[in-house]
């Protein structure tokens, strides 16, 4: 499926700028973020994904955006990006509530990934969050004071750590 969609991509002159895809409870998902020049490749590409979709029995969607992409554009001016890993015995509502303490607190989510691991009532689940957080030490205290009283409501583990470029 990468191959293929990547490939009509190319095919139409077209440069992938940002992607992610993973499989969802046996099914692939796939969003990517591409630039093409002209109507004329635009066109092509729409072409090429009509006969992958029929082909491989996918569902397709093509959404132009208006505005120009700037690469590396992921994070807010004056934040860093922290990680919010969360870790538990699978129930109802973990989610809502750790993204909820963050909208409350004005936070912006950038990336978000969850798994069930393992199964029946040994299942655990696994929240993993990228979270912009304004350069201040005293929202970091604030958050991980929220976090322990989560912790408590939800019976998970929940840690921030901040993410270091130069470790990548």
């Amino acid at each position: 499926i990468i191959s293929a969609l990547t490939g009509a991509l190319y095919r139409a002159g077209g440069n992938l700028e940002d992607a992610s895809m993973t499989i969802l409870e046996g099914e692939f998902a796939m969003i990517f973020l591409s630039s093409l020049k002209g109507a004329a490749a635009c066109a092509k590409l729409c072409t090429q994904l009509n006969a992958i979709e029929r082909r491989l029995g996918l569902s397709i969607s093509v959404k132009e955006i208006k505005r120009r992409l700037i690469r590396g554009a992921k994070h807010s001016t004056g934040t860093s990006p922290w990680v919010v890993s969360v870790l538990g015995k699978d129930r109802t509502g973990i989610v809502y509530r750790v993204t909820e303490l963050l909208a409350d607190s004005g936070l912006n989510i950038t990336d978000l990934n969850s798994r069930i691991m393992g199964g029946g009532s040994k299942a655990s689940y696994a929240l993993i969050l990228e979270v912009d957080i304004p350069k201040s030490a005293q929202i970091i205290a604030r958050l991980k004071r929220q976090f322990r009283i989560l912790e408590g409501k939800l019976k998970v583990r929940i840690t921030l750590n901040p993410i270091e470029s130069e470790r990548f």
